[in-house]
């Protein structure tokens, strides 16, 4: 239920509130009137006293009572029916006090019928209303006097057809008007093409989940973030029109996949929110990569015609705890989606950070590694593009040293490389680091002092010290022209050759800011790493990792490709 829906429930109940409570004091009016007979001696002015301020009690009790109802009526039905039976019993009390069917204060149904009519529906207010037109019958028929005359009996058959005319025209009008506002809810909260929720309903919906999630029952939240590969080409190929039916066709396929318990949203242009309620991330991987499959599988007339399938990727992420807030979240599922477009697009990424992978090899030494944590962080807020590149350089050396088959140890110290490699940055003045003009020679010589920093840290630290080569020589290159020692061949150390390769294929993929040049695609990359085997790059290892990369992302053996004999530039990460 959105904020604004959640304001109206407010107003209703303050308004029912309001003549409930009105009832109450026109309930005490016959009350005091009945104390208050013939008691014109200042004797009994005492005991009057104390006949008032125990029926104002006896209202206070009734509207405690009330609210402590009105907080568990949603839950159990048989709250509301004592509410109801207790106001029915209150107004038919006093009206019984004040003189049974010569009543003047039978007027207080009125109130009884409107408040629920309102609150409950046409349904409801009939029935109370036949209630009410029922107990006047039963006074006028056995209250009667001694001539058995009732002359108060015309008044209440119109009386009583006042009660039916009420509750029907102001259940018909409660009606309409809800009819009418979950028409607006729909506009408003509804993509017009898709029939998906839309973007801002996403988010009122996100937020409040996430806020009551420790007293909705829920006991996993899980989001995916679905973005259309190769949608932008689609509609400059085909045009809007053809998109717009593509969209549909996809987000049908959405609807008949997830279940009804899940809720779908558009959350703009080609991007689709879904939230899995009570699913675990482990759960949401598997629909979402049976979801990737259908997409890629689903049929259009224009399929035959492209050069790339249009397929989807996602990123998942989950919430943590009842402290976590959904745009932290939704942060997280992004990061994930950004990661799966980033390795190839048409896959599906859980989300995982950082330091997520530092605690999968924390050493033993644990206030070392939290300081190298506090530099990486530190990293962020000054260069985020650098804080991004470990994050993709360690992800890679876990995929090549996956393929490599290394042991656990050598595993280790290649990850714990690629987390350091880069934390010398943290001297390098800030103005260089985001500079987006060509940087100057010296500020070139200024960045390339890094490696030299980043080894000193790495020897600060018990139990890093012996990653402190790789990372001092991850820019040297395989002919001897690199720096800063202008090592050569197998003088550099093998993981720092390693390292090389997949720091600069990643270089070469994003966009740095101090580079003017385009980020290559990853077909562009590969064919760097060849033509630069022998030079740059450790050859043997170049090959492998580019075998690796292909069994990932094509699921292509090692070898199935055309090579580009052209010389392309490069220009690895300073």
């Amino acid at each position: 239920m959105g904020s604004n829906a959640t304001r109206k429930i407010t107003k209703y109940k303050n308004m029912f509130f309001s003549i409930k409570l009105c009832a109450l004091f026109f309930c005490a009016i016959p009350m005091y009137q009945s104390l208050f007979t013939d008691s014109t001696s200042q004797a009994l002015f005492n005991v009057n006293l104390i006949a008032m301020l125990i029926s104002m009690a006896l209202i206070i009790f009734m509207l405690l009572i009330w609210v402590l109802l009105d907080s568990q009526r949603n839950k159990y039905k048989i709250v509301m029916l004592i509410e109801v039976a207790m106001f029915f019993l209150i107004c038919t009390g006093a009206i019984l006090i004040s003189g049974s069917y010569e009543s003047y204060y039978k007027f207080l149904y009125i109130f009884f019928i409107v408040s629920y009519t309102i609150e409950f529906g046409m349904k409801t207010g009939l029935i109370i209303s036949a209630c009410s037109s029922f107990s006047l019958i039963i006074m006028d028929l056995f209250y009667l006097n001694e001539s058995n005359v009732n002359k108060y009996f015309e008044s209440d058959l119109a009386l009583i057809a006042m009660f039916l005319v009420i509750a029907w025209v102001v259940g018909y009008y409660a009606k309409n008007e809800n009819l009418h506002i979950e028409n607006l809810e729909k506009y408003a909260n509804i993509d017009g093409l898709t029939g998906l929720y839309n973007h801002r309903y996403f988010h009122e919906y996100l937020k409040e989940i996430c806020n009551n999630y420790s007293t909705n029952g829920i006991k996993n939240l899980t989001l995916l973030i679905i973005d259309i590969d190769y949608f932008k080409s689609y509609n400059d190929v085909f045009g809007h029109q053809k998109g717009d039916m593509l969209l549909v066709l996809i987000s049908d396929l959405f609807k008949n996949h997830f279940s009804n318990n899940d809720m779908l949203f558009r959350y703009g242009g080609d991007e689709f929110c879904v939230v899995l309620n009570d699913q675990s991330i482990e759960n949401g991987f598997e629909v979402a990569e049976s979801l990737r499959r259908e997409v890629l599988n689903i049929e259009y007339n224009e399929k035959k015609m492209l050069r790339e399938r249009i397929s989807i990727s996602i990123g998942i992420s989950q919430l943590f705890a009842e402290n976590d807030d959904y745009l932290s979240l939704i942060e997280r599922a992004d990061k994930a989606l950004y990661k799966a477009k980033y390795l190839g697009k048409n896959r599906v990424e859980i989300y995982s950070s950082i330091f997520e992978r530092f605690k999968d090899l924390e050493p033993e030494q644990a206030s070392d590694t939290r300081s190298v944590k506090q530099l990486i962080t530190a990293i962020n807020t000054r260069d985020s593009y650098t804080y991004y590149h470990i994050e993709r350089v360690v992800h890679f050396c876990e995929l090549f040293a996956n393929y490599l088959k290394l042991d656990k140890a050598n595993t280790k110290k290649l990850i714990y490389s690629a987390y350091v490699h880069d934390l010398g940055k943290i001297y390098i003045p800030k103005e260089v680091l985001i500079k987006e003009s060509p940087l100057t020679q010296e500020e070139v010589e200024m960045l390339r002092s890094h490696p030299g920093y980043s080894a000193d840290i790495a020897r600060e630290f018990k139990g890093l010290e012996d990653i402190a080569d790789i990372v001092l020589q991850h820019h040297e290159r395989y002919d001897g022209n690199g720096y800063p020692n202008g090592l050569k061949g197998e003088e550099i150390c093998y993981f720092a050759r390693i390292l090389t390769i997949i720091d600069s294929f990643d270089a070469m993929t994003s966009k740095r800011p101090y580079n003017y040049k385009r980020s290559k695609s990853y077909e562009e990359a590969l064919e760097e790493l060849r033509y630069y085997k022998g030079t740059q790059f450790d050859p043997k290892l170049a090959d492998e990792f580019i075998c690796a990369l292909e069994l990932v992302f094509n699921n292509t053996k090692c070898g199935d490709h055309k090579s580009i004999n052209t010389k392309i530039d490069i220009t690895a990460d300073e």
